[in-house]
């Protein structure tokens, strides 16, 4: 009895000792240390651009000029608008504030103009993988604040004339 005990302990154990790789290990795998964050890609300088920065100062210098002659052009077009009769439609002073109600849009079309070349000229940098370039960035900016107020001064003329 002894011995079939001593043996049925022996199987028993031996059943308990197979090999461990038959299950996985709970040790943590590389996946569960990896980390979550997202990876931070290193900021690269844009490198000076002489030809770029010569066309970043003729937009900067064409931008300047829309804008002041939108902000002239504003003022003639708003008391144009405001001038007794403009409502009339036909009327002498119904066309003045038209005539400078469509000079105000023609030059708010040289804005949209220039905005749309310089998000060409953005783009273009992306596309050629480029970094982008901070002066080119600003004056991008700055068009499309540009044209955004041309915007409003544009609908509050047509607004003063009844139009939409």
């Amino acid at each position: 009895m002894k011995r079939s005990a001593l043996l049925l302990i022996a199987l028993s154990a031996a059943g308990c000792a197979q090999s461990t790789d038959k299950y996985p290990s709970l040790a943590l795998r590389p996946i569960e240390t990896r980390s979550e964050a997202e990876p931070v890609a290193p900021v690269v300088e844009a490198t000076p651009d002489a030809a770029l920065d010569a066309r970043i100062t003729a937009s900067t210098a064409k931008l300047a000029q829309i804008d002041a002659d939108f902000t002239t052009l504003a003022a003639k077009a708003d008391a144009a608008a405001r001038a007794k009769g403009a409502m009339a439609t036909g009327s002498d002073q119904w066309l003045a504030a038209q005539e400078a109600l469509a000079e105000l849009e023609g030059l708010h079309g040289d804005t949209q103009g220039m905005v749309s070349d310089l998000e060409q000229m953005v783009t273009d940098r992306g596309i050629a993988g480029q970094p982008p370039y901070p002066t080119l960035d600003a004056l991008h900016a700055r068009a499309r604040d540009q044209l955004n107020r041309e915007i409003a001064k544009v609908a509050a003329v047509k607004a003063l004339l009844g139009e939409k």
